[in-house]
């Protein structure tokens, strides 16, 4: 410990070993910088505002086993608000830096031998890599020190930062001035896991003084729920926009009052995904597109464990969004049409330039009526992913679907919501699904038809319906009426084709042909049929040869069902009598009209779902805009059948 007295007021000023070389003056509030030889005064701070902060110095914690001392505190502001950095010191020499956001806790470390990015150069969105780690910036601003006390690794007036985030939960922070750039990485903690007591924590005490506050300009009594939390404060009764300050209300401007009041009430409670949410805020939202105003409504949702949430409501669908990092976002660019976040690829749906209308109850960043941002929203249904950009931010948001009946539920609503109107753009496609498994079991359905018409095609034509041996008693001349046989009767039971074959099983080296005529025995009706069979064989130069076959079959149109006799005469060479086989079969396999119209009938339902996904498809990208400037409009991807009708804008900022 180093110990010596303040150049402005002569108090005696002490240093904890490696804690830092600069410390607040407790009694002037003097910086002082230990130097080699003497200690120097760096100018004094302002007091201290109360930010409702339950840390304080000389706490002791313990993080990942290492423990620590809360050795100063610096109070920093932007344009949005005020902050508190905590100083820790460890026990080992090593210094952490502590800081809350939004209700939420980030512990950070000197990252120190690495090559950093000139931090006038980024800006939101833009990224930059740290030891093979990939980092997107989403705030560039520059803070003003305001006060601080205890005991500091350095002190600046003024500097510029970038915060950005990277995989898998981690951040870091690039703070510059006066020439010198500093990198902080961290990650998201918990009070209970920096080892805190809980019973030394300070209680806050800006929650004790907002406590039943009333408005500044209408004297109405504020019912806060997050007070600790609140850096703007919408009167629900005159419109006055209020500030946070020091626990205190204070002024801002008048607000329009809102068209129409919001479908679930300020204050209201609810369970959605497992936690109960507050409704802290309600706020109009709208972009303007080839001259057209499109509004929505958003509700920021609150619980003091998960932080916050929005709810949005666009043209009666509501969707549940949660904040996630940019660096967990694969994204090519401010105007890239894809986008990648936990393995689910995203393909942009539409960019406008969004205006904040209306603000009713309590926010927690400095809303002001007629604030802008560039919106982007990409969608994979039932899922989209919202980019929304600043000039000096950029946020994340993942959203899901909730069905209007769930919200009334949720929120014990008093009467249904309205329901629903046109397609959301991260709306599952109902046919989709349909269409797919119409296909599947088009497919399965197709085959099992071609199986059975194969099936019965060989079957049928196995039916026989006649066999009979024929012969040619030596000498009887061919084609004679004397070499003509008749069968005996035999019944065909259906109007059916035939197949009539005629086999000749000794015929060797010659032809035959013969007529089968199927005499219908009791109408008379005559149907031929010609058969003709040639077998030759021989040698040549050594190797055998044959052609032709010593069977031949033939099939006739339908015959009608009856009793039929077969009269045949045989044609061969004189001198060459033989004996010959006729057979007579039914070809009664399916008919191909028939297979073919139930081919067409199963076609006919996954051809229905098809067009009913197509045209789901064309009438929800038929809402996408991509504007290029605000007002303006830009036709999208040239496949996404874009143009100027924006009836379901989900943006949100």
């Amino acid at each position: 410990m180093r110990a010596g007295q303040c150049p402005s007021c002569g108090a005696p000023v002490e240093f904890l070993p490696g804690a830092g070389k600069v410390k607040v003056c407790e009694h002037c509030s003097t910086v002082v910088l230990r130097g080699a030889a003497n200690l120097e005064a760096l100018g004094k701070v302002a007091e201290l505002t109360e930010t409702g902060s339950p840390l304080k110095l000389h706490l002791s914690g313990r993080y990942s086993g290492n423990p620590f001392t809360v050795a100063g505190r610096i109070q920093k502001q932007n344009a949005a608000g005020t902050w508190d950095e905590w100083c820790l010191a460890f026990d080992d020499g090593r210094t952490g830096w502590l800081s809350e956001s939004e209700g939420e806790w980030n512990f950070m470390t000197p990252l120190e031998g690495v090559e950093l990015p000139d931090v006038a150069r980024l800006e939101p969105l833009s990224g930059f890599s740290l030891r093979e780690r990939r980092f997107v910036v989403e705030e560039k601003n520059r803070a003003t020190t305001l006060a601080a006390e205890g005991q500091l690794p350095d002190f600046h007036r003024e500097h510029l930062y970038v915060d950005a985030t990277g995989p898998k939960g981690i951040f870091c922070s690039l703070d510059s001035a006066d020439g010198v750039t500093e990198a902080y990485v961290g990650s998201r903690v918990t009070l209970d896991q920096l080892g805190f007591s809980k019973g030394e924590l300070s209680p806050r005490t800006r929650k004790e003084t907002l406590t039943g506050a009333r408005c500044t300009q209408c004297n109405g009594m504020l019912d806060l729920k997050a007070p600790d939390a609140a850096k703007r404060v919408a009167c629900p009764y005159c419109g006055a926009l209020l500030e946070v300050q020091s626990g205190k209300l204070a002024f801002l401007q008048l607000l329009e009052k809102p068209p129409h009041e919001p479908a679930v009430p300020l204050g209201a409670t609810g369970t959605l995904f497992g936690t109960e949410w507050t409704v802290l805020a309600f706020l109009i939202r709208s972009c303007t597109v080839d001259g057209n105003r499109y509004p929505w409504d958003e509700y920021l949702l609150w619980n003091r464990q998960a932080g916050f949430r929005w709810l949005m409501c666009s043209n009666g669908h509501f969707s549940f969004l949660t904040p996630v990092p940019a660096g967990e976002v694969a994204l090519g660019g401010l105007d890239a049409r894809t986008c990648s976040f936990e393995g689910t690829s995203y393909k942009a749906y539409q960019t406008v330039f969004t205006r904040t209308d209306f603000v009713l109850g309590e926010c927690y960043w400095s809303v002001s009526e007629g604030e802008t941002a560039r919106a982007t929203e990409f969608i994979a249904p039932p899922k989209d992913l919202n980019l929304d950009l600043t000039d000096t931010e950029v946020t994340f948001t993942k959203g899901e679907l909730v069905p209007p009946e769930e919200i009334a539920k949720a929120f014990r609503l008093p009467k249904p919501l309205d329901p629903p109107r046109g397609i959301a753009p991260s709306m599952v496609n109902p046919f989709l699904e349909k269409a797919s498994s119409a296909w599947s079991w088009f497919g399965i359905w197709s085959a099992a038809l071609l199986a059975c018409v194969v099936a019965f095609a060989v079957i049928g034509s196995r039916a026989e319906l006649f066999r009979g041996s024929f012969s040619v008693a030596p000498g009887v001349a061919p084609s004679s009426p004397e070499s003509q046989r008749f069968s005996e009767p035999f019944e065909i039971p259906k109007t059916v084709p035939l197949e009539v074959e005629v086999g000749s099983p000794d015929l060797d080296n010659g032809w035959e042909g013969v007529s089968v005529d199927l005499v219908n025995m009791g109408t008379g009706e005559v149907v031929e049929v010609y058969a003709e069979n040639s077998y030759y064989h021989g040698v040549d130069d050594g190797e055998s040869w044959s052609e032709g076959s010593r069977s031949d079959s033939k099939q006739t149109a339908e015959v009608d069902k009856g009793q039929y006799v077969l009269r045949v005469t045989p044609h061969f060479d004189p001198g060459r009598p033989t004996d010959y086989l006729v057979t007579v079969r039914a070809d009664d396999g399916p008919g191909f009209c028939c297979p073919f119209t139930l081919f067409l009938f199963l076609l006919l339902v996954p051809i229905f779902y098809q067009v009913r996904s197509s045209g789901f498809e064309t009438e929800r990208w038929a809402d996408s805009v991509f504007q290029g400037s605000p007002g303006g409009f830009s036709s999208g991807d040239s496949d996404d059948d874009d143009d100027d009708s924006d009836d379901s804008s989900d943006s949100d900022d």
